[in-house]
């Protein structure tokens, strides 16, 4: 090669940079055109991961019936109304207690009179006819955003209404045939890589199953914890809080420091800053016990994710679905990070183990 030719070629370290850099442009167009989809298709695929949640948080009591010898289809009837009950039960009791109190309790009445006159005589400093001014905007940015809600309410209401039901049709269905369902996927999947995605496949369901059952347990812990807190520091609406702290326990992180500071605001325009003081110590304490004693106790087998992991998850899914995409967001990220995890071990170990055959949702019922 002559001295000219040696001179234009293209440094070693360019030549990989420019590698890397249009195999990154063609990751970010397939991660953008991922989200275009998702994004279009979420009232297909929130029902689909709703479904999912509930199949694996109530499927260990399907099993349970069978063990019983109960037939195989008037179990999965028992569970699907037992998990409509308990969508219903909850309803009710959002109604009930939150729903009641803040729309015309007493209490809330009391909360309404301590925030106006907070506004007065605190920091703030703002005389009667601005209050009156601030409350009689918020109105009415409130009833505009309903207004505007109601604009397309036909269309949210059979959007919602179909949702439901093929989320309940689903939930039959995986209950039902999900074993079934596991093996005709795997068919379908080369030999070569068949026994490692069904591995992947079993670790993410039970991952998804010890993640929900955790949760659930974790936030009626949560529930008590603080309730009973509420009642010895006398905080009023006691009965919504804890309702709300339970709900609070599926979006991690986030929702504990929400329903806290929920709590302390009451506490602060209700009894004064000593008990809101109070309050914060009280719900600072509950998340050290449910981080050092009742978590590692109840989600030892469980993936624990990053709370950066955590935060990016519940983000995403807000972003793509709003409060259900939230929901769903983080356990789906624990189906990932335990999958992914079987995939770096397989890779490590430069071995396949063989996996039962039924796989999937069947075989992480082995792990109950």
């Amino acid at each position: 090669m002559s001295d000219r030719g040696a001179a234009w070629t293209v440094p070693l370290w360019l030549d990989r940079a420019t590698a890397w850099t249009w195999r990154l442009l063609v990751l970010t167009a397939g991660v953008l055109v991922l989200l275009w989809l998702v994004g279009h298709l979420q009232i297909v695929l929130l029902p689909v991961l709703v479904a999912l949640l509930f199949t694996a948080l109530l499927g260990p009591v399907q099993r349970w019936l069978r063990r019983l010898h109960v037939p195989a289809l008037v179990a999965v009837w028992i569970v699907l109304v037992l998990g409509a009950a308990l969508l219903g039960t909850t309803g009710w009791l959002l109604y009930t207690t939150v729903g009641d109190e803040f729309a015309g309790g007493e209490q809330w009445e009391e909360v309404r009179d301590e925030v106006r006159l907070w506004l007065e005589t605190g920091p703030a400093d703002l005389s009667v006819e601005e209050i009156d001014d601030l409350e009689e905007r918020t109105v009415e940015a409130l009833s505009s955003g309903i207004g505007n809600i109601g604009i397309g309410r036909a269309r949210a209401v059979i959007e919602v209404v179909g949702a439901a039901f093929l989320t309940l049709t689903l939930f039959f269905f995986f209950l039902k045939d999900g074993p079934s369902m596991w093996s005709w996927s795997m068919s379908r999947v080369s030999s070569q890589r068949r026994d490692v995605v069904d591995r992947m496949g079993t670790a993410a369901f039970s991952a998804l199953g010890s993640y929900m059952r955790g949760v659930a347990i974790t936030g009626v812990v949560d529930g008590v914890l603080i309730g009973v807190g509420l009642v010895i520091i006398g905080v009023p609406l006691v009965m919504p809080l804890v309702v709300i702290t339970v709900l609070a326990a599926f979006f991690p992180i986030v929702g504990a420091t929400l329903a806290g500071a929920l709590a302390a605001l009451v506490a602060l325009v209700t009894n004064g800053p000593g008990d809101a003081l109070a309050v914060v110590a009280l719900t600072f304490v509950v998340q050290q016990v449910e981080g050092d004693v009742i978590l590692p106790i109840i989600m030892r087998r469980q993936v624990r994710l990053h709370p950066a992991v955590i935060l990016t998850s519940l983000a995403a899914g807000g972003a793509l679905a709003g409060v259900t995409g939230a929901f769903v967001a983080v356990p789906m990220a624990a189906m990932v990070a335990a999958a992914s995890t079987v995939a770096r071990e397989t890779a490590r170990s430069g071995s396949i183990v063989v996996a039962p055959r039924s796989g999937g949702f069947e075989a992480a019922a082995h792990d109950d």
